[in-house]
C-alpha cells in the first residue's frame, strides 16, 4: 500500500480545482475529489485523458438494473473525448433513484485510478455511489448484504438543466463546460486486478438541497433523499490495463550442429549435381 492510497477514506472530502496550466494534456475536468483524513503528506496522483479505459470496456456487455432507457443507450454514456460535452442520451433510473450498472472489461487486468462523472445538478443528482469489484452477481435482492469496495459521496454538482417534461429549461444537445465534471480519485491498492466493475447509485439529493460536506460516519442516507430518479450524463474510467496473453510463448531453437551431418549434406549435393557425359 502506498502512502497516497492509505489516506483515502470514503466519507470525507478534500476538494481541489484543477486548471489547464496544471495538466497540459487534459483540460476536460474542472473538479477533482479525493477522500482523506486531513493528514495526507502526499498529494493524490493526477490522471490524464490518455489513461482513459474506454477502449478496454466491453461495451456490448454493459448492463443496467432499474434502467429507464433502452438497453442499447447505456453504453453511450461512455463517450469519447470528442463527444464528452454531449448531454444525450441521459441515463436514468426508473422506479426510484437506485441504479446498478455492470461494467465488464475485455480480457486483461485493470487497475483503476479514478471515475469521472457528469450528473444532473439539481433534481436528479446522485449522492452516495458504491463501487464493487469483480462481482457479476450483484442485483437489488442482495446488494444490501454486499460490502462495497469503495463508497463515493458525490457533490451536489452537475448540469443545471432538469430533464423534466414540466421544466421550462430546454436541455441542449451539448454543453461545453468543464465545471460540472467531477473526478473521484480511487485508492489504487483496492482496485487492482479488476475484471468487472459495478456502480450502484444508493441515494440522491433532494430538490434544492444545499451541498454539504459528509460526516465521517457510516450512516445510511435519509429516506427523504430517495424520491425521484437519478440521471447521468457521462462516465469515464481512468487507469492502467494489462492484456492477458492467452498463447504460450514458443521458443524455437536448433540443437548443436553435428559435423557429420554437414559432411553428408555436402556429399549428397555433389552426388545430385554430378552429370554423366
Amino acid at each position: 500500500m502506498s502512502c497516497e492510497d492509505e489516506h483515502y477514506h470514503p466519507h470525507s472530502h478534500s476538494h481541489s480545482h484543477s486548471h489547464g496550466d496544471e495538466d497540459e494534456d487534459d483540460h476536460s475536468h474542472g473538479h477533482s475529489h479525493s477522500h482523506s483524513h486531513g493528514h495526507s503528506h502526499i498529494a493524490p496522483i493526477a490522471t490524464n485523458a490518455s489513461q482513459s479505459l474506454l477502449p478496454r470496456i466491453d461495451l456490448s456487455k454493459v448492463t443496467g438494473l432499474n434502467l429507464s432507457n433502452p438497453p442499447c443507450e447505456l453504453s453511450q454514456i461512455f463517450r469519447t473525448q470528442d463527444l464528452k460535452y454531449h448531454l444525450k442520451p441521459i441515463i436514468k433510473s426508473d422506479d426510484n433513484h437506485e441504479l446498478i450498472i455492470h461494467i465488464p472489461f475485455l480480457d486483461g487486468s485493470t487497475k483503476l485510478f479514478s471515475i469521472i462523472l457528469r450528473t444532473n445538478g439539481d433534481l436528479y443528482c446522485p449522492k452516495m455511489i458504491k463501487l464493487y469489484k469483480n462481482d457479476k452477481t450483484i442485483d437489488f435482492s442482495e446488494i444490501e448484504n454486499k460490502k462495497p469496495t469503495f463508497v463515493i459521496n458525490h457533490p451536489h454538482l452537475g448540469v443545471m438543466y432538469n430533464d423534466d417534461e414540466t421544466s421550462q429549461d430546454i436541455m441542449p444537445e451539448k454543453l461545453e463546460s468543464d465545471d460540472d465534471f467531477v473526478e473521484h480519485l480511487l485508492p489504487r491498492h483496492l482496485f487492482t486486478g479488476v475484471h468487472h466493475l459495478t456502480i450502484y447509485i444508493a441515494s440522491k439529493y433532494k430538490q434544492n438541497d444545499e451541498q454539504e460536506e459528509e460526516e465521517e460516519d457510516d450512516s445510511e442516507p435519509d429516506s427523504d433523499d430517495e424520491d425521484g430518479a437519478s440521471h447521468l450524463h457521462y462516465i469515464e474510467l481512468r487507469g492502467e490495463f494489462t492484456s492477458l496473453n492467452k498463447n504460450p510463448v514458443v521458443t524455437l531453437y536448433e540443437s548443436a550442429a553435428n559435423p557429420n551431418d554437414h559432411k553428408l549434406k555436402s556429399d549428397n549435393l555433389l552426388t545430385n549435381n554430378f552429370t554423366i557425359g
